[in-house]
Protein backbone atom coordinates (compact mmCIF):
# COMPACT_ATOMS: atom_id res chain seq x y z
CA UNK A 1 0.00 0.00 0.00
CA UNK A 2 1.40 3.38 -0.93
CA UNK A 3 2.49 5.80 1.74
CA UNK A 4 0.18 8.45 0.27
CA UNK A 5 -2.84 6.19 0.78
CA UNK A 6 -1.71 5.43 4.33
CA UNK A 7 -1.36 9.14 5.09
CA UNK A 8 -4.77 9.87 3.58
CA UNK A 9 -6.32 7.11 5.68
CA UNK A 10 -4.78 8.55 8.83
CA UNK A 11 -5.91 12.07 7.96
CA UNK A 12 -9.42 10.82 7.20
CA UNK A 13 -9.58 8.83 10.45
CA UNK A 14 -8.33 11.74 12.56
CA UNK A 15 -10.65 14.17 10.79
CA UNK A 16 -13.64 11.89 11.27
CA UNK A 17 -12.82 11.29 14.94
CA UNK A 18 -12.29 15.01 15.59
CA UNK A 19 -15.52 15.99 13.83
CA UNK A 20 -17.58 13.37 15.66
CA UNK A 21 -16.11 14.32 19.04
CA UNK A 22 -16.91 17.96 18.29
CA UNK A 23 -20.50 17.06 17.33
CA UNK A 24 -20.87 14.93 20.47
CA UNK A 25 -19.80 17.88 22.65
CA UNK A 26 -22.35 20.09 20.90
CA UNK A 27 -25.03 17.35 21.24
CA UNK A 28 -25.66 17.35 17.50
CA UNK A 29 -25.28 13.61 16.90
CA UNK A 30 -26.95 10.57 18.42
CA UNK A 31 -24.83 8.10 20.35
CA UNK A 32 -25.57 5.27 17.89
CA UNK A 33 -24.41 7.37 14.97
CA UNK A 34 -21.36 8.59 16.87
CA UNK A 35 -20.40 5.00 17.69
CA UNK A 36 -20.60 4.03 14.01
CA UNK A 37 -18.41 6.93 12.90
CA UNK A 38 -15.87 6.34 15.65
CA UNK A 39 -15.62 2.66 14.66
CA UNK A 40 -15.27 3.82 11.04
CA UNK A 41 -12.40 6.13 12.05
CA UNK A 42 -10.72 3.34 14.03
CA UNK A 43 -10.93 0.96 11.05
CA UNK A 44 -9.40 3.60 8.77
CA UNK A 45 -6.62 4.20 11.31
CA UNK A 46 -5.90 0.47 11.61
CA UNK A 47 -5.70 0.11 7.84
CA UNK A 48 -3.38 3.13 7.65
CA UNK A 49 -1.13 2.33 10.61
CA UNK A 50 -0.82 -1.42 10.12
CA UNK A 51 -0.49 -2.13 6.39
CA UNK A 52 0.37 -5.77 7.16
CA UNK A 53 -3.26 -6.24 8.27
CA UNK A 54 -4.37 -5.02 4.86
CA UNK A 55 -1.93 -7.34 3.05
CA UNK A 56 -3.02 -10.31 5.18
CA UNK A 57 -6.69 -9.61 4.44
CA UNK A 58 -5.88 -9.27 0.73
CA UNK A 59 -4.22 -12.68 0.73
CA UNK A 60 -7.08 -14.20 2.71
CA UNK A 61 -9.80 -12.77 0.47
CA UNK A 62 -7.90 -13.07 -2.82
CA UNK A 63 -7.88 -9.35 -3.54
CA UNK A 64 -5.03 -8.22 -5.76
CA UNK A 65 -4.36 -4.75 -4.37
CA UNK A 66 -4.46 -3.45 -0.79
CA UNK A 67 -5.94 -0.20 -2.09
CA UNK A 68 -8.86 -2.17 -3.52
CA UNK A 69 -9.42 -3.75 -0.11
CA UNK A 70 -9.41 -0.33 1.55
CA UNK A 71 -11.98 0.96 -0.93
CA UNK A 72 -14.05 -2.20 -0.51
CA UNK A 73 -14.08 -1.81 3.27
CA UNK A 74 -15.03 1.87 3.05
CA UNK A 75 -17.78 1.20 0.50
CA UNK A 76 -19.12 -1.70 2.58
CA UNK A 77 -19.26 0.36 5.77
CA UNK A 78 -20.92 3.28 4.01
CA UNK A 79 -23.48 0.99 2.36
CA UNK A 80 -24.33 -0.45 5.78
CA UNK A 81 -24.83 3.08 7.12
CA UNK A 82 -26.94 3.99 4.10
CA UNK A 83 -29.15 0.95 4.66
CA UNK A 84 -29.65 1.73 8.34
CA UNK A 85 -30.49 5.37 7.54
CA UNK A 86 -32.94 4.24 4.87
CA UNK A 87 -34.67 2.00 7.40
CA UNK A 88 -34.83 4.86 9.91
CA UNK A 89 -36.32 7.20 7.31
CA UNK A 90 -38.96 4.65 6.31
CA UNK A 91 -39.92 4.12 9.94
CA UNK A 92 -40.14 7.87 10.55
CA UNK A 93 -42.24 8.41 7.43
CA UNK A 94 -44.70 5.75 8.59
CA UNK A 95 -44.89 7.36 12.04
CA UNK A 96 -45.44 10.79 10.47
CA UNK A 97 -48.33 9.47 8.36
CA UNK A 98 -49.99 8.01 11.45
CA UNK A 99 -49.42 11.24 13.40
CA UNK A 100 -50.82 13.37 10.57
CA UNK A 101 -53.95 11.22 10.40
CA UNK A 102 -54.33 11.36 14.18
CA UNK A 103 -53.92 15.15 14.23
CA UNK A 104 -56.47 15.51 11.44
CA UNK A 105 -58.98 13.40 13.37
CA UNK A 106 -58.37 15.31 16.59
CA UNK A 107 -58.72 18.70 14.91
CA UNK A 108 -61.95 17.53 13.24
CA UNK A 109 -63.33 16.40 16.60
CA UNK A 110 -62.27 19.69 18.19
CA UNK A 111 -64.02 21.71 15.50
CA UNK A 112 -67.20 19.67 15.99
CA UNK A 113 -67.06 20.22 19.75
CA UNK A 114 -66.57 23.96 19.25
CA UNK A 115 -69.58 24.11 16.93
CA UNK A 116 -71.70 22.20 19.45
CA UNK A 117 -70.67 24.56 22.24
CA UNK A 118 -71.51 27.57 20.06
CA UNK A 119 -74.97 26.09 19.36
CA UNK A 120 -75.56 25.48 23.08
CA UNK A 121 -74.57 29.05 23.93
CA UNK A 122 -76.97 30.41 21.32
CA UNK A 123 -79.84 28.32 22.68
CA UNK A 124 -79.31 29.58 26.21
Amino acid sequence: MSSILRILLLIASLGTAFLICHKIRKSKVRQEDAAFWLVFAIILAILGIFPRVTYALCDLLGIMSPANLVYLVIIGLLLEKLLSLSIQISTMENKMEVMAAEIALRSENTEEQIKELDKEEKHE
